[in-house]
């Protein structure tokens, strides 16, 4: 049964969506594009960078970002992403010959177990990560996803499996394990392990989103006396 949700209610009462405040301004690396991101933070990069930020995006501490994939890294602009997040790239044979060795990081495991992200091996790709903008992600989550849209909430304790995609305006609610593969429409509400769709958000929820990540951001840079 798909129920209806007001978004309002649900992002006031869910913990996940209360971001960590910044403590001082020499914790973060501030980038010309006006990004915050915190100097505990991990963003791995191969011999060309290949984080792309629109900017105005927040990346707290103990967040790993696998840059050293080879696959770009887009993330667009009003972005949170709350402490101790990893994001890796999804991982893919680049031939469908079963006899060709290939890594354990696509995906093969329970739904559950944590993947140990290991870069594409010689017969294998990386694909591009997509993150749309005035999007958060919430703490201690792992996400191999190949794209978040945009006016998208990922709660606490949260992982998003290899090859799957979230499209534009939904929340995923704490500690839902999304598994390979899984497409989420838009405007879907999401929980569990394994992951289902159990509601759905009412047309206004971009809006509000994106309204509620400006604040968010300029709280943020208040708070650091900007």
């Amino acid at each position: 049964f798909a129920s209806r949700i007001c978004t309002s209610c649900y992002l006031h009462c869910q913990s996940s969506y209360r971001p960590t405040m910044p403590t001082s301004k020499s914790d973060y690396i501030v980038t010309a594009s006006q990004s915050y991101i915190s100097r505990s933070a991990n963003i791995l990069v191969a011999l060309a960078p290949n984080l792309h930020s629109k900017g105005k995006s927040v990346i707290q501490k103990n967040v790993t970002i696998h840059g050293e994939f080879g696959a770009p890294i887009h993330i667009g602009r009003y972005v949170y992403i709350d402490e101790d997040v990893e994001i890796v790239p999804s991982v893919i044979p680049t031939s469908s010959d079963p006899l060709l060795t290939t890594s354990s990081s696509s995906g093969s495991g329970g739904v559950g177990s944590k993947i140990i992200p290991q870069p594409p091996t010689e017969n294998e790709k990386a694909l591009p990560v997509i993150i749309g903008s005035h999007t958060k992600i919430g703490n201690n989550c792992t996400i191999h996803s190949i794209a978040i849209g945009s006016c998208v909430r990922i709660g606490s304790n949260c992982r998003i499996y290899p090859r799957s995609k979230i499209h534009d305006c939904c929340i995923i609610e704490n500690d839902s394990v999304i598994p390979p593969d899984m497409v989420i429409s838009p405007f879907s509400r999401v929980r569990g392990n394994p992951a289902r769709i159990v509601g759905s958000l009412p047309e206004c929820s971009g809006g509000e989103f994106v309204e509620d990540c400006v604040q968010e951001y300029t709280r943020f840079v208040r708070e650091l006396g900007e």
